[in-house]
């Protein structure tokens, strides 16, 4: 969506340009010195937090394999379902500590199949709300009300996860899931509020693919329906340029699985 006359005006005599368009992307309200420094090479980035996540992985997964000393849990060898609920989403990285968190929504299919004693191979597609919103003080709004700036990131993600059963006690049997996720970007909207006006643009730098990790837990609540608790980190910065600055996905979600 194109902006409007009045965008325009904001953009231009309300020093709104910092969060117009791509401007939700850069680090261009950062002191200067500070975002100098903001920008490092791709594949510096994803070595140095890949090492750092998956040594924390391995940790969890250590400590899920001692617990998970039973095959109960799920008792088909093969099984598919629907999925959905909400999603609270923000981005995580440097000089995103203001930044809060963005409510949506996920919806998605699953296959379940067995590929040993207590251990599932669980595909997925989803379609997944994510972004940030950020509240921010422009000293130029005559009306000296807070700012509020909403990045609205929408992708269809493909996660190819594995899940196992923890047996705690007879009546809680919780599935632990976990693995990595590509995802594709659909749309990318930053839109911009300031005092009672506000102003809609469509993201060009956004990268077209993600690809990150997921954890989270499923457990049964009555007949075919099952709770889900997850949460994901992006491992590739969502800006698609050399030196991009390190801005990655995160979320957590909550909802409901049927079992068919």
């Amino acid at each position: 969506m194109k902006a409007t006359p009045r965008a325009k005006y904001l953009y231009t005599n309300l020093n709104a340009s910092k969060f117009y368009g791509d401007g939700f992307l850069r680090d261009d309200h950062l002191p200067a010195e500070t975002a100098i420094q903001a920008g490092r090479p791709v594949d510096e980035i994803i070595a140095s937090d890949l090492r750092r996540l998956f040594l924390k992985i391995l940790v969890l997964l250590m400590i899920f394999g001692i617990l998970a000393q039973t095959p109960a849990g799920i008792s088909e060898k093969r099984e598919c379902g629907l999925m959905g609920g909400i999603t609270a989403a923000r981005l995580w990285g440097d000089h995103v500590t203001k930044e809060s968190w963005n409510p949506g929504g996920w919806l998605g299919a699953y296959l379940l199949t067995a590929v040993a004693d207590n251990l599932y191979f669980r595909p997925e597609i989803n379609f997944n709300m994510r972004g940030y919103r950020y509240l921010y003080a422009n000293e130029n709004d005559l009306q000296g009300d807070k700012s509020e700036a909403i990045l609205r990131l929408n992708y269809l993600d493909f996660p190819l996860l594995f899940q196992f059963a923890i047996s705690i006690n007879e009546s809680l049997v919780p599935d632990v899931v976990f693995g990595p996720y590509a995802a594709w970007n659909i749309s990318a909207t930053a839109r911009n509020k300031i005092g009672n006006s506000e102003f809609i643009a469509e993201l060009e730098s956004v990268r077209k693919y993600d690809l990150g990790f997921i954890v989270g837990s499923r457990l049964h609540y009555s007949g075919h329906f099952y709770i889900n608790l997850r949460g994901g980190a992006g491992l590739i910065p969502i800006v698609d340029k050399s030196n991009p600055p390190r801005k990655y996905n995160l979320w957590i979600l909550a909802g409901i699985q049927y079992r068919f």
